[in-house]
């Protein structure tokens, strides 16, 4: 398995080989990434992880214009990404467009712009990843590369960013209610969330 800090080179394996999983940094810990339209990356995801295939998955963007290309944004929503965003808030929003069902199940998609540096390169270079957390369904999340390397996880590859920060996972809000509902609770407190509700 490649380990490598070099953004392009992780970048280049994804965009050349369908089916490329890797994972990669995040504000929280590493992620597991494909593109969302390499159905047999997505597959490998789900089976490298052991998880439910109707959970959905969070996929990281790398700033409002591409989320708005995935999902349906209005204004009242729109003013609350750009207070949240770039950060570990991730958001349900109502998919403009068809999507895999493991990434959109019920029309309906999770997006995140991230601050880490290394995935937001990622995505800038390869356009939207899945961000769903490096591990086996119901084991803690890595943190590093080298706890990546112990799990064996079946991927091609990580972008090695150092050790994550840890804590608590995003937290995973529903804006296709409104006001806002938290579906989970996590790195920043809901409430300080629904304190910038517009």
């Amino acid at each position: 398995m490649l380990i490598t800090p070099d953004v392009p080179r992780i970048a280049s394996l994804l965009l050349a080989r369908t089916g490329s999983v890797v994972a990669y940094p995040t504000e929280t810990f590493y992620g597991l990434g494909t593109r969302i339209n390499d159905a047999p990356g997505l597959n490998r995801i789900i089976a490298a992880k052991g998880r439910d295939s109707l959970k959905g998955m969070i996929v990281l963007v790398g700033d409002l214009a591409m989320a708005a290309a995935l999902a349906e944004i209005d204004g009242l929503q729109q003013a609350l990404l750009e207070r949240v965003w770039p950060g570990p808030v991730s958001v349900l929003l109502d998919a403009s467009q068809e999507l895999d069902l493991l990434l959109a199940p019920g029309g309906k998609i999770a997006l995140r712009i991230s601050p880490d540096r290394h995935a937001t390169g990622l995505v800038q270079q390869v356009g939207p990843i899945t961000s769903t957390s490096a591990n086996r369904a119901g084991e803690p999340p890595a943190r590093t590369a080298e706890e990546l390397e112990r799990l064996g996880l079946d991927i091609d590859a990580v972008l090695d960013g150092g050790q994550t920060p840890g804590g608590k996972p995003s937290t995973l809000i529903d804006l296709t209610a409104w006001p806002p509902a938290c579906l989970r609770e996590g790195a920043v407190p809901f409430a300080d969330i629904c304190a910038l509700v517009p």
